[in-house]
């Protein structure tokens, strides 16, 4: 199996089978045809399917040790040739798991059969792990369970690839029909395989635009999935980050479960590990959101900054703006053209927003140096969140005197007068520098602090007007237009040279894409969708965009690993 496309650890894929190929998710029965469940006391020769599952011992999640233990001895003394589909009990007893892994590894199976999928499901965190383990193994390898279609969404979303239709007909049989809110709405037709089939389009769909996550918050909701998709996101968070695509479009946050979406992971991780403030900053303002991205095209900030401007004049080159929002928390102001983002805005604010908003603020606040003042234009949850920011770094924030809104005629008198308390002047070359660390934070973002300096240095230039070329040594290093940057091959060997961030090391020479089974190593930060560069002896060859997550590209044997868009 070949991955085309990832959202979370859910995947396109491409399943070629000689001369016949299919794509996932896929259906059993319709896409692909799958042997019966073939009884270790009972084994049939291989029949004439797409997948033929090996014979093996039906053993059910709560079994005990001793009889796995005796299982296992007797599944290894099977002859697995002419079988390609190994049938995984699905058990309590995960210690036992890397003794099936084995098998599987030994005679190379091209899918698993989940057993026990619908016990499995109401032991949410069995269910995780077992797929996360699956997942991360055996990148190559198909996922197939037994599912009603109402879980479609989820464990596509979670790492399965396939479905079992054939216990579908028991739905027909008792005369009940599928509906969009099954199981607690039932049509009066049998429908099952339509149903299914239904729903895996809807899936594919979801899956090529980007919006699965969605579809799994949206639909088919039950206790079930709440559980399962809560202990993903809290406990396997950086399961599925690492094989989340970097955010390019708006997420819109939609229910409770959003707010623990693994680009919010990401985002709050990357606050802490790849911000950090301007050199010259000498005094740091918190500004509440809008509901406008990005920011500064708002009316709310073009109020703000004017404010600013009237207060400090040429000292703005030295203040640094930092904005509260919720989920992610805390927004460089360089970074407002990546924090794509809408959520519902009712001005009541849940612990489980404010305590992460409040921690991340001050951790960030702790950047500073300590003798930089802090002042806060805030009203609603934002003061709460900056008061126990200031708590727990130990820092003191002046408050603004906020009346009828934060961009009410007597707020914003308020903001100007406290900030004219401060004399700041800045200069040609404070004008220079920021302008320089605008573009310098969006690189540092997307592959690490010192990025931005390797592309953009203090002896660096930019030309042009809407989209920037940049420049080292009249050599481009890169571009950038509205927080969406491209790096050329000399740019990213700059970046590899300074950071050694981001790379995929081959050792033949590059006339394409890269395929998975060429990697040599890669860099465990790589997400799919992130530019890379590709790199031979120490030199960039070429960079490209990743399909894979870096290490999925290391244990990956089928498949684009890099899709190269520019050669040196």
């Amino acid at each position: 199996m070949e991955v085309i496309k990832h959202e979370g650890p859910g995947r396109l894929g491409l399943v070629r089978l000689g001369d016949y190929s299919f794509r996932t998710p896929a259906l059993a029965g319709v896409d692909f045809t799958l042997s019966p469940f073939n009884s270790f006391f009972h084994p049939d020769e291989p029949g004439d399917y797409d997948f033929n599952l090996a014979p093996s011992i039906p053993l059910g999640f709560y079994t005990p040790a001793e009889v796995i233990e005796k299982a296992l001895g007797r599944l290894w003394s099977v002859n697995y040739d002419g079988f390609n589909a190994f049938y995984l009990p699905a058990l309590r007893r995960t210690e036992y798991l890397e003794e099936f892994f084995k098998i599987i590894e030994r005679y190379n199976f091209e899918a698993v059969y989940l057993g026990n999928s619908k016990i499995l499901v109401k032991e949410y965190r069995y269910f995780v792990k077992i797929l996360r383990e699956l997942r991360e193994r055996f990148p190559n390898l198909m996922i197939i369970a037994d599912l009603e279609p109402f879980f479609y969404p989820l464990a596509v979303y979670l790492g399965v690839d396939a479905f079992d239709t054939r216990s579908l007909k028991l739905y027909d049989f008792e005369g009940k029909g599928f509906t969009q809110y099954s199981p607690f709405l039932w049509g009066k037709e049998p429908n099952s395989l339509d149903f299914a089939r239904e729903t895996i389009l809807l899936v594919r769909n979801a899956l090529e635009s980007g919006k699965l996550r969605y579809l799994v918050e949206n639909l088919f909701y039950t206790q079930y999935h709440a559980g399962i998709l809560r202990i993903a996101d809290l406990e396997h968070a950086d399961y599925l980050e690492k094989y989340t695509p970097i955010q390019k479009e708006t997420v819109y946050f939609i229910s409770d479960a959003s707010i623990r979406r693994p680009e919010v992971k990401r985002w709050h991780s990357r606050v802490l590990e790849r911000f950090t403030p301007p050199k010259n900053t000498e005094l740091v303002l918190l500004f509440p959101c809008s509901a406008k991205k990005p920011y500064s095209f708002s009316r709310s900030h073009t109020l703000y900054r004017r404010a600013v401007k009237e207060a400090l004049g040429s000292g703005t080159a030295r203040v640094h703006e930092l904005i509260l929002t919720s989920p992610f928390g805390v927004v460089p102001r360089e970074w407002e053209w990546l924090a794509k983002y809408d959520i519902v805005v009712t001005g009541h604010w849940s612990e489980e927003e404010i305590k992460p908003a409040a921690e991340l603020l001050a951790k960030t606040l702790e950047k500073y140096p300590k003798d930089v003042p802090i002042v806060a234009h805030l009203d609603e949850a934002y003061v709460e969140i900056a008061r126990l920011a200031g708590e727990l770094s130990g820092r003191e924030i002046i408050f603004t005197r906020v009346e009828n809104g934060t961009t009410s005629k007597e707020s914003l008198n308020s903001l100007t007068e406290t900030l004219r308390e401060f004399h700041l002047e800045g200069t040609k070359e404070d004008r220079t520098y920021r302008y320089f660390e605008n573009i310098r934070k969006v690189f540092d973002f997307y592959f690490g602090i010192g990025a931005g300096e390797a592309v953009l240095p203090d002896n660096g230039h930019v030309k042009g007007s809407k989209m920037l070329r940049l420049f080292v040594e009249n050599q481009q290093t890169g571009t950038f237009r509205d927080g969406v940057i491209s790096v050329t091959p000399f740019g990213m060997q700059r970046i590899y040279d300074s950071l050694k961030a981001y790379w995929v090391k081959i050792d033949f020479d590059l006339r394409g894409d890269v395929f998975a089974v060429g990697v040599n190593e890669a860099d465990e930060r790589i997400r799919p969708d992130d530019i890379v560069g590709v790199v031979r002896d120490e030199t960039v060859v070429g960079v490209g965009k990743a399909v894979l997550a870096g290490e999925e590209m290391i244990r990956a044997k089928k498949g684009v690993a890099v899709k190269v868009r520019k050669r040196a």
